[in-house]
């Protein structure tokens, strides 16, 4: 349980343009709640395969960013992590794998689409934290 709140409280220091110390998940998954994600999970080949399909998916597994207010350096690695760089906005987005679900930090309203776009590709949907779908 510690090392799944750790997990939350550094991914929240991610966000997009920049850094927060709070955010809003989006999560790529097939479970009817994403908390229940590893229950019907997509797998890690399921998802290395999009990404490796995707000419847009980059694996980088390793996201570094600077906390504003302690100017300390934090970094998030996972090897099934990817980015996806926004073609409108050049903003990059780290789409974070674990436990059978795809997590987004504060998407745009195209990363969105982009996620939408990828949950199709595996059978899932777009939930938000707060268990609303798009």
């Amino acid at each position: 349980m510690i090392r799944f709140l750790v997990r939350i409280f550094v991914l929240s220091l991610f966000s997009l343009p920049g850094i927060a110390l709070a955010g809003y998940d989006l999560h790529i998954t097939r479970a009817n709640e994403w908390a229940l994600s590893s229950k019907h999970p997509i797998s890690e080949n399921e998802w290395k395969n999009a990404v490796m399909s995707d000419g847009q998916f980059q694996m980088d597994t390793t996201a570094t960013a600077e906390n504003p207010k302690t100017h300390e350096t934090i970094q998030v690695s996972n090897p099934l992590m990817a980015s996806w760089v926004d073609p409108t906005s050049k903003e990059k987005h780290y789409f974070y794998y674990s436990r059978g679900e795809i997590t987004v930090k504060n998407p745009s309203k195209n990363a969105i689409a982009k996620m939408k776009a990828v949950a199709r590709k595996l059978s899932a949907r777009v939930q938000g934290d707060d268990g609303e779908w798009y």
